[in-house]
């Protein structure tokens, strides 16, 4: 797909339709449908020219599970993302992913990661005739902000 397809009017449209589902109550999102195809216009027509900016993040806190601050995109970014993700970087990664990399992929998902899992645990069983075994579960703290983007991004580019 090309740059220009994936940040069309149609391809825009499509993402805040992907964006707005469980959303369609808040106050953000029905402002901006207030007038979304000029807005959708507005925003491709930034995109393709290359004028388009992030607008800054909305910062809060929330306190359930635990303490946290969460910065989020405003939904017109969300829209954005949502294009990018589904247009170029899916249909990229998807092809260098493990089938057992169940996260936020298409057609995979926890259903998916429980069958996957078993299969391994029938295996692991048919090989060394008991469950003797280990499996690693682990967070990493403030993952996302501790990453070297310029490192990332250099390493990305070289795919």
């Amino acid at each position: 797909m090309t740059y220009e397809e994936a940040f069309s009017f149609e391809s825009l449209l499509s993402a805040h339709l992907r964006c707005r589902r469980n959303k369609s109550y808040k106050r953000e999102v029905i402002a901006y449908e207030a007038d979304l195809s000029c807005r959708l216009a507005e925003l491709s027509k930034e995109l393709l020219t290359e004028t388009y900016k992030p607008r800054a993040y909305n910062r809060f806190k929330v306190y359930e599970p635990k303490e946290r601050i969460i910065e989020c995109l405003c939904y017109r970014d969300r829209i954005v993302l949502m294009a990018l993700c589904a247009n170029i970087l899916e249909p990229f990664f998807e092809k260098m992913l493990i089938p057992e990399n169940v996260a936020c992929r298409k057609n995979k998902g926890t259903h998916y990661g429980i069958k996957m899992l078993e299969g391994h645990l029938k295996d692991l069983y048919k090989e060394n005739g008991n469950n003797n075994g280990y499996a690693l579960k682990c967070d990493f703290s403030k993952y996302f902000k501790s990453v070297n983007h310029k490192i990332l991004i250099n390493f990305l580019m070289g795919f």
